[in-house]
């Protein structure tokens, strides 16, 4: 699995499922990676990933999401907007 760095350097801000969705897809092209590739690494299925960079469903499973980030060496961070 992937180490992660306590300073990050480049945020992306995802506020809906779709943003979220083109940012991961971005960071796969970033990576030269194919989506079967970026597939088999994540432990998902073809079919899932393409569905999550065309149109992510509304129930998106968080376990799956997760090993994505994992395979692409990404992160998922929340942030509290309320707090200046």
């Amino acid at each position: 699995m992937s180490s992660y760095p306590d300073i990050v350097s480049e945020f992306l801000n995802a506020r809906s499922l779709t943003r979220l969705a083109q940012m991961m897809k971005a960071l796969r092209l970033r990576r030269g990676l194919t989506q079967a590739e970026l597939a088999a690494k994540a432990q998902v299925s073809r079919q899932w990933l393409i569905a999550l960079e065309s149109k992510p469903p509304a129930g998106l499973e968080v376990g799956r999401l997760m090993r994505v980030l994992d395979a692409l060496d990404a992160s998922l961070y929340l942030r509290d907007d309320e707090v200046a």
